[in-house]
């Protein structure tokens, strides 16, 4: 018997009060029999083998601190963010909530995992117990990827657990990626699951698409040897083994299947095309369900990433409440091309006074409006609505490309249509208090929710695996197999769906948020300290880094990216105004934390494991502060 999980609990309640999900979550016990007898009918089992899905809402419905707080693309935008030891790794220790909570739901839902195919291999009824069990073991898989990401080796439990067991070794890193492997190819090999899915439910791309993370991690954890404060940009990665990577960009092609992006990257995200064939799984949510109160449930994903600087303040229809927890840092600003449509994809560029207004109104007359532009931008051709021939509206020299975060209020006199405007010019900066600053991210807006006071209430679906995505796996793990041409190739595949230039090579890369005198896009005004360098001074890893950036912002990846690239250290210190240097990162014991730490309640009530168990970086650290 293998070990068991501490923090497990059956939560099997979970299976009969599922709502505001998706169709195939809203099942309900209406029988009076035993939970155990219960579960081994068909209409048990089906309620049962939902709840390692609704886990996933406990990791991804509050706000991605794991994931976003300290890199180089998201800032610390509240005063009092809770997450700050998070953003800045200053006093940040075993005893951290945000990391105990992660582990707890990821062992919550690994026990509902096992719970599951412990009724399927104990007789189950039913017609789809085979691919219930199976869509069971790509979610244990999941949960135990995302616990090796952040914290490293973890306990196993494979097994069904009816009481508390309170001793249980840490294993390996190592060892917990040949057991999500080995899921994961029994899963394959079952071959039940249908080849995709657009309902929420697992298929094989999804499986493919984790099997190809899992071994890049993989790959990186076990082959890439690195000094103690990792890579540097525009340092190469060597592989002492390429066979991981290797199976990388296998399952990555499969996950891919030959498909070739085409849908604009706006299309992809709209809430109106939630499903859409390029979306490989998704967390679900579903508005209208009966019962359901619109303004207390769904999630808060579109909320996060911005800072919209009013809203129409009613509560009653269309507004956009913000925490500003992770307002975009100016690199992420400055890293979007001429020409590359996921700049508006992505943002929020012109800014009513009443959020509601940008979805719902064409003539803004009344308006104040506030435009944000990219460091490239230097005139205001493309806003048609106001090109007249008025003497107060100019078109050129509008913007200094001195900032990417300057922005134009632009209003219209309701009485004579007379058009005026006012250029502010001012630093970016990324305060909850500081409206209109930095630019809004729209790209997960739900714009048909409503706000209840401070809640942010989304029904858009939270993406976990898609198509361009995978390309760009495919892209780290050709690379880092030997295949620069492939890898090239499947780059250049995401960047031409947004109409961004294709590369012709890898050198031929201009990263134009970096300062320097010979700067095409913004005229050598980069960002401070950064220095200008090319395509053919960068490791292709800093540019794909640089296109995941574009591609997957405000996607719960990027933390995680920095740590396996080896660039985590690095990044921080160069893009995070919270890290001042590598020392931010040392932690008492002197050794630098490459991982959240091993939660402190765990190895306080867990009799395997000791303080010699935690995480580099976090031993001998006082608890208390």
């Amino acid at each position: 018997m293998r070990n068991k999980i501490l923090f497990s609990s059956l939560l099997l309640a979970g299976a009969m009060s599922l709502t505001s999900c998706s169709d195939f979550l809203e099942a309900e016990n209406k029988s009076n029999l035993e939970s155990e007898k219960y579960f081994m009918t068909a209409d048990g089992f089906e309620n049962l083998a939902v709840t390692p899905y609704y886990k996933l809402r406990a990791i991804y419905d509050g706000a991605p601190n794991l994931f976003c707080s300290g890199t180089d693309l998201y800032e610390k935008g509240r005063s009092n963010y809770s997450s700050t030891n998070l953003s800045t790794y200053k006093n940040l220790n075993a005893s951290d909530g945000d990391v105990l909570s992660l582990y707890k739901a990821c062992y919550d839902g690994i026990q509902q995992c096992n719970t599951v195919l412990y009724y399927a291999n104990n007789g189950a009824a039913g017609n789809n117990v085979e691919l219930r069990a199976n869509e069971a073991k790509f979610l244990k898989a999941f949960y135990y990827y995302l616990l090796t990401q952040q914290i490293g080796g973890v306990p196993i439990s494979d097994e069904y657990i009816a009481s508390v067991i309170t001793s249980f070794p840490r294993e390996s890193q190592s060892a917990v990626y040949d057991y999500i492997i080995n899921l994961l190819k029994e899963v394959e090999e079952a071959n039940v699951l249908p080849s995709e899915d657009h309902t929420g439910r697992v298929s094989m791309k999804a499986v493919y698409n984790l099997l190809a993370k899992v071994y890049l991690a993989y790959g990186w954890d076990a082959d890439v040897t690195v000094g103690a404060t990792g890579l540097a940009e525009g340092q190469a990665a060597s592989a002492s083994d390429k066979s991981k990577f290797a199976l990388a960009a296998q399952y990555a092609d499969k996950a891919i299947s030959g498909k070739t992006p085409t849908m604009s990257f706006s299309d992809m995200w709209d809430v109106a095309n939630d499903n859409n064939e390029d979306i490989f799984f998704a967390i679900q949510y579903t508005r209208g369900i009966s019962g359901q109160d619109e303004t207390t449930e769904g999630n808060q994903q579109m909320s996060h990433f911005s800072n919209y600087y009013n809203d129409d303040g009613d509560g009653a229809g269309l507004t956009k409440y913000t925490s500003s927890q992770f307002p975009v840092s100016e690199k992420l600003v400055y890293l979007f091309e001429p020409g590359d449509d996921r700049f508006e994809g992505t943002f929020m560029v012109e800014q009513p006074t009443e959020y509601k207004r940008f979805y719902t109104d064409a003539d803004w007359k009344d308006q104040e409006i506030k435009y944000y532009f990219p460091a490239w931008y230097s005139d205001l051709s493309s806003l048609d609505q106001y090109n007249t021939a008025s003497d107060n509206h100019k078109t050129t020299n509008i913007y200094s490309t001195s900032d990417p975060c300057v922005y134009i209020k632009v209003t219209v006199n309701p009485r004579n249509g007379k058009i005026t405007y006012k250029k502010d010019t001012q630093k970016y900066e990324t305060s909850r208090t500081s409206t209109g600053t930095s630019i809004c991210v729209r790209k997960f807006d739900d714009y048909k929710s409503k706000r209840n006071g401070t809640k942010a209430v989304s029904f858009h679906n939270i993406v976990l695996a898609h198509l361009t995505e995978t390309y760009l796996i495919a892209a780290e793990a050709y690379y880092m197999a030997g295949d620069t041409q492939k890898s090239l190739d499947r780059l250049n595949a995401v960047r031409k769906r947004s109409n961004a230039e294709e590369l012709t090579s890898y050198s031929s890369y201009i990263r134009h948020y970096s300062d320097g005198s010979d700067n095409s896009y913004n005229n050598g005004n980069g960002i401070d300290n950064v220095p200008k360098l090319t395509g053919a001074d960068l490791d292709p890893i800093d540019i794909i880094l640089d296109e995941r950036a574009r591609e997957l912002c405000g996607e719960y990846y990027r933390w995680m990216d920095l740590r396996r690239t080896k660039r985590l250290i690095d990044y921080n210190v160069k893009y995070n105004s919270g890290v001042d240097s590598a020392e931010a990162f040392l932690g008492a014991d002197g050794a630098y934390r490459w991982f959240r730490p091993f939660p402190q309640d765990e190895i306080n009530l867990n009799a395997g494991i000791t303080e010699d168990d935690q995480n580099p970086g976090y031993k001998n650290i006082n608890t208390e502060e």
